[in-house]
């Protein structure tokens, strides 16, 4: 790493700043910012368990399964469900369809339908008119062309409403097939937390051993899991050693087998 400390560029792999005044949270800040004054390596995703080395012991076996899954993944290991939790990923990557209209889709029928029902009655009324005035010898032809007219627009009208009936056909079928969508996504989703468990617990069992092994090799105290797992991880970006038991940066990094930064401990 290369570091732009105190007016000075430093570059080693063991960064001391307990001199410098410089808070951890501020040194992995910079770790982690492209833009920081720490130019390293991007962060792998065991970063997040080891990145701050503080004292801080893991909150329960499922947060240290998770850890040692992360650090078995640092080291190129896979799961043998990898594939389908790959393959469950890009099917809920699909968005989910979305169905709107249904509600205004039947108002508009229902429209449309009163709309054919008046249109209907009066197109009775006025050819009844029309044919009491022939059989009378007495046609009129503005009544005439008045129920000519409320044919027309009955035509008119009934074809609204069958366009209307097969929109709302359309949306109804489409809404079903968005609950179906809705009901496999839950189960996909459900699939993927239980994968998802299974990868962990298999990378998790693979690397204790190691993580074990690595236990008796650090310095024993409240940090000893943390350190332990940094030393099983393959760790490229640094790691922050906040207090602890080394005395030189050096040390540090020789026992955690990775890039230390050692600052004072949190306040």
């Amino acid at each position: 790493m290369e570091a732009r400390v105190g007016g000075r560029v430093v570059r080693t792999n063991a960064l001391d700043v307990r001199e410098d005044d410089i808070a951890p949270g501020d040194a992995l800040a910079a770790i982690r910012n492209a833009e920081g004054w720490i130019t390293c390596p991007v962060p792998g995703g065991v970063h997040a368990s080891v990145g701050l080395l503080d004292g801080a012991t893991f909150a329960d076996a499922h947060a240290l399964e998770r850890a040692l899954a992360a650090a078995a993944r640092s080291r190129g290991e896979r799961s043998a469900v990898d594939d389908d939790v790959a393959a469950v990923r890009a099917a809920l990557a699909e968005a989910p369809p979305d169905v709107e209209g249904v509600r205004a889709a039947r108002e508009r029928v229902a429209t449309a339908a009163a709309a054919v029902e008046a249109l209907r009655e009066r197109t009775e009324r006025l050819g009844g008119m029309v044919a009491a005035l022939r059989r009378a010898g007495a046609e009129d032809e503005s009544v005439s062309a008045e129920h000519r007219e409320a044919v027309t627009a009955l035509v008119d009208a009934e074809t609204e409403h069958v366009a209307a009936r097969e929109r709302l056909d359309t949306l109804r079928e489409a809404a079903r097939r968005a609950r179906d969508a809705r009901e496999r996504r839950l189960r996909l989703e459900d699939r993927e937390r239980r994968l998802e468990r299974a990868a962990r617990a298999e990378l998790a069992d693979r690397v204790r051993p190691a993580f074990e092994r690595a236990r008796c090799a650090v310095p024993d105290g409240p940090w000893r899991d943390a350190y332990a797992l940094a030393r099983v991880a393959r760790v490229r970006a640094p790691v922050v050693v906040a207090g602890g038991p080394f005395e030189r940066a050096s040390r540090a990094m020789a026992c955690l087998d990775a890039p230390v930064v050692l600052t004072r401990a949190r306040v």
